[in-house]
């Protein structure tokens, strides 16, 4: 029973359509904890999110380092990858995260923004593009960066025999609800954070003296 209902809710999340008062993965954001816990969402108390990966298409390490070291070890992660993160505060669901890797996943979700979503804005350069858009009261995200990795599959004494591109494109949509995220490691980073800026003020520079 547990697998037919994790699989319905997966083949939700991961279609286009949905109704007018509906979004992306708006499914999953509404989800209570026991749902999550239903669905294989597995809860990181330290951070206090829940979170649900599939990673069949990631190699191992070892593969990953044959492949820099000069053999033909695809270390690209599989195009249906993905993982959902589900961030809490003291009062609710602050956000939700999804990393995947399918282009035509992104593309929906582009088509999602440009023609339903308000206060559409975009920027790129050569490597990453940042979209940022509202839509139903909540603020989103919707990133795209090309991870460059190349690895050669042979060597001579004088030159390389074969260059193998590996790069490939990783995609982050992310949903904010407007409520605070808080966690005991958000809590432990924050206080490091203070103590590097305290730390920071005390080393004068020649700027300061002026």
């Amino acid at each position: 029973m547990k697998k037919v209902l994790l699989i319905t809710v997966l083949m939700y999340v991961f279609a286009v359509g949905f109704s007018q008062s509906e979004f992306p993965y708006s499914k999953i954001l509404r989800m209570s904890q026991d749902e999550l816990k239903e669905n294989k969402f597995k809860y990181d108390t330290d951070k206090n999110q829940y979170v649900l990966k599939k990673r069949d298409g990631w190699q191992s390490t070892a593969n990953v380092l044959s492949a820099l070291g000069g053999t033909t070890a695809d270390i690209r992660p599989h195009v249906d990858d993905y993982e959902i993160i589900l961030q809490y505060g003291d009062e609710g669901v602050s956000s939700l995260t999804v990393i995947f890797y399918n282009d035509n996943t992104y593309h929906e979700l582009m088509t999602f923004a440009v023609d339903r979503c308000e206060n559409f804005l975009e920027t790129d350069s050569n490597t990453k593009r940042k979209a940022q858009f509202n839509y139903d009261g909540f603020a989103f995200e919707l990133n795209m960066e090309i991870l460059g990795i190349t690895s050669t599959t042979g060597r001579t004494n004088s030159a390389i025999v074969k260059t193998q591109d590996e790069s490939y494109n990783i995609y982050t949509y992310s949903i904010f609800t407007g409520i605070e995220p808080n966690s005991k490691w958000l809590q432990q980073e924050a206080k490091k954070q203070q103590q590097r800026d305290d730390k920071g003020k005390k080393k004068r520079t020649a700027a300061d003296l002026m």
